[in-house]
């Protein structure tokens, strides 16, 4: 993983564009003892630095953790745009082989985007693993004209097919809380994968069975903070917890309040 990424950091690298490479590197933090494995997925245009703060908290409690770099991520917005969301859910596979190495008692968890892989990971890992935890992860959004996006990537192909590529538009700008970690430009491909993968998610709902942690902040800016309820809802695990906490904002696993945060997924 480690020498996959430093191979597309490479390849995509611009100076004024790419964060410093510490970034975007995926990490293992193993403990001395360890009680169980998280593998751990960062949201949308973010990277692995992203879920640092939280992977260290449960190493402190005796978790071995992979925080993976989901495909796409953590280099620059060029390569997020070429690549399709079951990219990002092999990463998270690949995340899972390494955990497998240290422990069978393996957990999936992620934020935002992260958490609908880890949610796609416990329907489809049954047997595999013990619980999943997904933070703020969406299924649906607040930026409405996310619907918008599948008519103007059709507008593009049609431009280039016609040799008028220099009027698509591929980017839109991105001003993320965190801009030491996330992308400033989103690719209108990227939305349209991340659109998938929150249909896949809300399809594999009802087919989880292990016990699952849902955590959602009640004035999201970026997630419609219905998701957390409709994930709730639509698992058939009868182990679930629904937790909604008071924040104005989506990155709650950075900064202010995030302690509490951490606390709760370490006491679940």
């Amino acid at each position: 993983d480690t020498r996959e990424y430093e191979e597309d950091y490479a390849r995509f690298y611009e100076p004024s564009r790419c964060k410093p490479p510490q970034v975007g590197k995926p990490f293992l933090l193993r403990p001395w003892r360890i009680r169980g494995g998280v593998v751990l997925a960062h949201g949308y245009m973010a990277a692995p630095l992203e879920v640092r703060m939280l992977a260290e908290h449960l190493y402190r409690k005796g978790f071995a953790v992979y925080g993976v770099r989901l495909k796409g991520h953590g280099t620059a917005p060029e390569d997020l745009a070429q690549r399709q969301w079951e990219e990002w859910y092999k990463s998270l596979n690949r995340g899972y082989a390494v955990m497998r190495t240290l422990t069978e008692n393996i957990f999936l968890g992620g934020f935002s985007t992260g958490g609908c892989l880890a949610l796609l990971g416990a329907a489809r890992k049954q047997e595999k693993i013990k619980a999943a935890f997904s933070i703020c992860a969406p299924l649906s959004v607040r930026n409405y004209s996310i619907r918008l996006v599948p008519s103007i990537i059709t507008l593009n192909t049609l431009l280039k097919r016609i040799g008028q590529s220099q009027y698509a538009w591929e980017y839109v700008e991105n001003d993320p809380e965190n801009k030491h970690i996330n992308y400033t430009r989103n690719p209108l491909t990227g939305v349209r994968q991340l659109t998938m993968v929150m249909n896949a998610t809300a399809d594999s709902l009802s087919s989880i069975r292990v016990p699952t942690l849902v955590i959602q902040a009640s004035k999201d800016t970026t997630v419609d903070p219905i998701s957390g309820a409709q994930i709730f809802e639509k698992m058939n695990t009868r182990h679930k917890r629904l937790i909604v906490v008071e924040r104005e904002r989506h990155g709650i696993i950075n900064g202010e309040g995030s302690q509490e945060i951490f606390e709760q997924v370490a006491y679940y």
